[in-house]
């Protein structure tokens, strides 16, 4: 075993113990805390608390385990946390999988649990799937180890006559005799306090269902034909679009994914291996299918056969795992299909990358609604600043503001006065054409618009964020390439991290970005700007102004 010295957040020191490079142990406080690798080989090492999936996500925010989320079969009496003591180590799996996912400290005895009508927080988390000591192993996802004493989500106990209207009583005896707590599903930061509806605990219930390869295509199926308004747009449009979805995903199937793009994101199997094969002049829009989701699509492929799809929970998304290129669904696709599909000949998905049009542009307020409305815009419309010259020009013109003996300077009425003046400035009646503008448009809010090829724009408001790429010192001196802020680009960081292991045999990874809402973050090892900077500006054609960190790459050396 290794041994490794880590200092924490908060500034505490602690140590962990490696075994085949994954974190075994970690002691902590004089306390010895077994990592998630390790339970998943001995899940049965220490009592688990058992909550639902959805909360994972909450956990890894920075949130508690609350009593209100550990989910427990039948009545709670004195007896049934007894040999629970405060600060006792425990751990915490997900509902339907013995595999633990976190590891922490009770936060109070089990007949305080009791005494609180489970309520407060029930654990603290020292370590868990997704953090930084997890990502220093190989990475890897919970194994499933089914558990016979899985409660069912609550749209299981609706599709089988309860409803949530009978509180899921159309169970058996023992779903009967849940308690309240169990569907509330609560967690608790220092601050706040988050909750999740029946309705969201049912959706991610039909995920852990996908990943324990049971069948997602039933739950999308009855919701379909339950759902009138998708059932009466289901016709013969939708059916040209559907086959056209299905040749598509075939070819993907048979020529574009390789066995080394596994695991892959369901949106970049959509984007960059189904996309691709659409021939030219048609569209390939998922909402104008019958399925009208990339998920039931793909729930139903691998209903078929085609693919398995199972969640990924480190990246909250799904991730297809494995593919059939044998199915014989396949066979009606040959080599000149492909060809026509692609145009080129021998051309790849991968190589097929289209890079979305970026416009910045502006997000009118509230103190420009005057200047704007008899123009058809109103509060939140976005423009181009081109379009807000024009939209300035026009207003000068039509309210004859030009003065007629200087045309650089304009006479400022009274809308035009409380937008361009400052305190102080009152006395001022005309201004020159630049200022108006410049004046204007720093009351503006910032916005952009992404346009992907074949989808409508996109329109975000706040600053663009440019792909940011930074180089950060290790331990022992070594250095590592970060890059963040692809996916507003339509560059998938999975693939990115792909090509530059291949290209530079170095090894990479792809974590959540620490900041949260900030999507993936690529981790290099090593200084590869460069090579970095080649993919981004002459492959996905990024222009080099929404590109930052290029001034980091290692210098040339000299020859002597």
């Amino acid at each position: 075993m290794t041994v490794t010295k880590i200092y924490t957040h908060s500034g505490d020191t602690a140590v962990f113990y490696s075994l085949n490079k994954n974190p075994a142990f970690l002691e902590f406080g004089r306390q010895l805390y077994p990592t998630v690798y390790t339970l998943w080989k001995f899940p049965c090492m220490m009592f688990t608390f058992t909550t639902w999936s959805p909360l994972l996500k909450k956990f890894l925010g920075g949130a508690d385990l609350m009593l209100p989320g550990v989910i427990v079969q039948g009545e709670i009496t004195p007896a049934t946390f007894k040999h629970i003591n405060k600060g006792d180590t425990c751990a915490v799996k997900l509902n339907g999988n013995l595999a633990p996912v976190a590891v922490g400290k009770t936060a109070l005895s089990g007949s305080d649990m009791f005494d609180s009508g489970m309520r407060g927080k029930g654990v603290h988390f020292i370590h868990m799937l997704g953090d930084e000591l997890w990502a220093y192993g190989d990475q890897s996802q919970p194994p499933l180890i089914p558990d016979a004493a899985a409660v069912k989500d609550i749209d299981s106990f609706a599709e089988e006559g309860g409803g949530a209207g009978n509180d899921c009583a159309a169970g058996d005896g023992t779903d009967r005799e849940m308690s309240n707590h169990v569907r509330s599903l609560c967690v608790e930061d220092d601050v706040n306090r988050s909750s999740l509806t029946n309705n969201q605990v049912g959706n991610h219930g039909d995920n852990i269902k996908g990943a324990t390869g049971g069948n997602h295509g039933d739950n999308a199926e009855s919701a379909k034909a339950g759902d009138p308004d998708v059932s009466a747009s289901v016709g013969s449009g939708t059916d040209e679009v559907d086959a056209l979805l299905d040749r598509c995903f075939k070819c993907a199937i048979k020529a574009s994914v390789k066995d080394s793009d596994l695991p892959l994101l369901t949106s970049a199997f959509y984007r960059q291996h189904m996309l691709p094969y659409c021939p030219t002049g048609k569209s390939l829009d998922i909402k104008k299918s019958s399925y009208k989701k990339l998920s039931v699509f793909l729930r139903q492929k691998m209903k078929e056969g085609y693919i398995r799809v199972r969640e990924d929970y480190t990246r909250d998304a799904e991730v297809i795992v494995s593919i059939c290129d044998n199915h014989l669904g396949l066979e009606d696709i040959n080599a000149s299909d492909l060809e026509r599909s692609f145009g080129v000949a021998g051309a790849t998905a991968a190589e097929s990358f289209q890079t979305p049009i970026i416009t910045e542009m502006f997000s009118i307020p509230s103190a420009l609604v005057h200047l704007v409305k008899p123009y058809g815009h109103s509060k939140g419309s976005a423009l181009t600043g081109q379009e807000m010259r024009t939209l300035i020009t026009d207003y000068v013109r039509d309210n004859n503001l030009q003065d007629e003996n200087n045309k650089r300077q304009i006479q400022l009425d009274p809308h035009l006065a409380d937008i361009v003046l400052n305190k102080g400035e009152g006395n001022t009646l005309y201004m020159n054409w630049e200022d108006v503008f410049s004046k204007v448009l720093s009351k503006a809010q910032p916005a952009f618009s992404v346009t992907y090829p074949g989808k409508p724009a996109v329109i975000s408001k706040g600053k663009l964020e440019p792909i940011r790429i930074t180089v950060e010192q290790r331990a022992s001196n070594k250095k590592a390439t970060l890059i963040d802020n692809l996916e507003t680009f339509g560059i998938d960081a999975t693939d990115l991290a792909h090509r530059v292991q291949v290209g530079v045999a170095c090894s990479t990874s792809v974590i959540p970005h620490p900041q949260k809402g900030k999507g993936m973050q690529v981790l290099i090892q090593g200084n590869q700007v460069r090579f970095v900077a080649d993919l981004l500006l002459e492959k996905f054609k990024v222009p080099r102004k929404y590109v930052t960190g290029l001034e980091k790459m290692p210098k040339s050396k000299k020859k002597k």
